[in-house]
């Protein structure tokens, strides 16, 4: 996934920069993992996050943000694919942050809808910028990994070659 550059969205520069901010502070587990993520968000916040999956059906959302005085519950349905219950859980983590950030949008009250627009356009970026950070970290460890297979493949042919040379 690509994050949206602030000339496709409709967030304002300055909000897609807000947004930037916090996803780099984020500390993201290598190799990554969502329950190691959360896991490191847990440490650095009063109430803990807990992520559920859920048997929804009829008309309700493949994923909701359920807060509670004691607990924040991300909850995604069951038979979401999982690549897009990674992004529902990343969506609803960007709620939690940014509200918890002061950053959720421009106005209160929150049952305005522009301001319920503001605050899902900016989940959503939160969603894509934090996914592309994870797919780089992931993309550099993999890269890295092929290096070392060249070079043992490399440290193989040089053996068979002097083995060669050796017994020509």
């Amino acid at each position: 996934m690509r994050a949206k550059r602030a000339e496709e969205s409709r967030l304002e520069p300055s909000m897609i920069a807000d947004v930037a901010r916090l996803v780099r502070e984020i500390p993201v587990p290598r190799p990554f993992s969502m329950n190691a993520l959360v896991d490191r968000l847990n440490r650095l916040r009063d109430k803990p996050i807990r992520l559920m999956r859920g048997d929804l059906s009829g008309t309700m959302p493949t994923g909701m943000l359920i807060r509670t005085e004691t607990a924040d519950y991300v909850v995604v349905i069951r038979d979401v694919e999982r690549g897009h219950a990674r992004h529902i859980h990343l969506h609803e983590l960007g709620h939690i942050l940014l509200e918890d950030a002061d950053a959720a949008g421009p106005c209160l009250p929150r049952a305005d809808p522009r301001c319920r627009e503001v605050d899902e356009l900016m989940a959503e970026e939160f969603a894509y910028q934090l996914a592309e950070r994870i797919d780089a970290h992931a993309l550099n460890r993999n890269r890295g990994r092929q290096n070392n297979a060249v070079a043992a493949l490399s440290k193989t042919f040089a053996a068979a070659t002097d083995l060669r040379d050796a017994h020509a």
